[in-house]
């Protein structure tokens, strides 16, 4: 009987020492990015280090935008050495009610997302960094580049000034008589 709640105990104990273990809690973090709305461009970049490794981190930049724009990001990590290792996984753009997701691209020790969004209505939107430290450390750097787009009025008002000057620069040719001859001469 003894052997029997020694081992029961035993098994217990080893159970509740597997149970206890979990994997490391990722790495997150956010950071306010403010733009001016007239179009701007502004670093994201993360240092990883030797208490990061192994684990998975997100890393998000949130910024505001009053009017309706254009968006172009990118980030890029690289791999120099077997223990500064960066595995990229997610690079998304989330806002409004959508989420529009970067494409990679992987060539030797580097990896790339780029995201080109355009028409962007204006509001609250995240851009964020996934992926896993696996090396000792490793890092990420990129640009978030925001281009404000003309509203339609503007751009009727631009093509009627532009209207105006072609006619009054038709008319003035008109009233000062300036005529070309069949040669292509001007004659006053």
């Amino acid at each position: 009987m003894k052997k029997l709640v020694a081992s029961a105990l035993i098994t217990l104990s080893l159970a509740a020492a597997g149970s206890a273990y979990a994997a490391p809690a990722p790495i997150t973090g956010t950071t306010a990015v403010t733009f001016d709305n007239t179009g701007t461009t502004t670093a994201i970049s993360h240092v990883f280090g030797s208490a990061d490794a192994g684990k998975s981190f997100l890393e998000s930049y949130t910024f505001n935008y009053s009017n309706l724009f254009d968006l172009s990001s990118g980030v890029i990590s690289t791999s120099l050495r077997s223990n500064s290792q960066l595995e990229l996984t997610s690079f998304t753009l989330s806002g409004n009610g959508n989420t529009y997701y970067g494409v990679k691209t992987s060539t030797g020790g580097f990896q790339t997302y780029t995201l080109d969004v355009a028409n962007l209505a204006a509001g609250n939107y995240t851009l964020t960094v996934g992926g896993n430290v696996l090396g000792s450390s490793g890092s990420f750097a990129g640009t978030l580049n925001v281009a404000a787009v003309p509203e339609a009025s503007t751009t009727a008002m631009m093509l009627g000034g532009l209207a105006l000057v072609g006619f009054a620069a038709v008319r003035r040719r008109r009233k000062d008589g300036v005529k070309l001859a069949q040669g292509g001469m001007a004659l006053a």
